[in-house]
């Protein structure tokens, strides 16, 4: 069900943007076993915090994004 003040076309974008958010985290959430088990190095590094932390962050990041986008559609 779509949400009355909100524009067809705004919808479509939002769906958008939810789906390839959902689709980045799941690449990221493919990525984590194999950057444990150090088969393919980790994509993010921050100083001063460990890796798996900034890796898992981005996973909730980009699901949260793709909430927002699925919701209300």
């Amino acid at each position: 069900m779509r949400s009355l003040s909100m524009p067809a076309k705004l919808t479509h974008i939002r769906l958008a943007i939810g789906r390839c958010s959902f689709a980045l985290a799941l690449v990221f959430l493919a990525w984590l076993p194999l950057g444990i088990l150090q088969i393919i190095p980790f994509v993010f590094e921050l100083q001063g915090e460990p890796r798996l932390r900034v890796h898992t962050a981005a996973v909730v990041g980009c699901l949260m994004i793709a909430a927002w986008g699925f919701w209300e559609s």
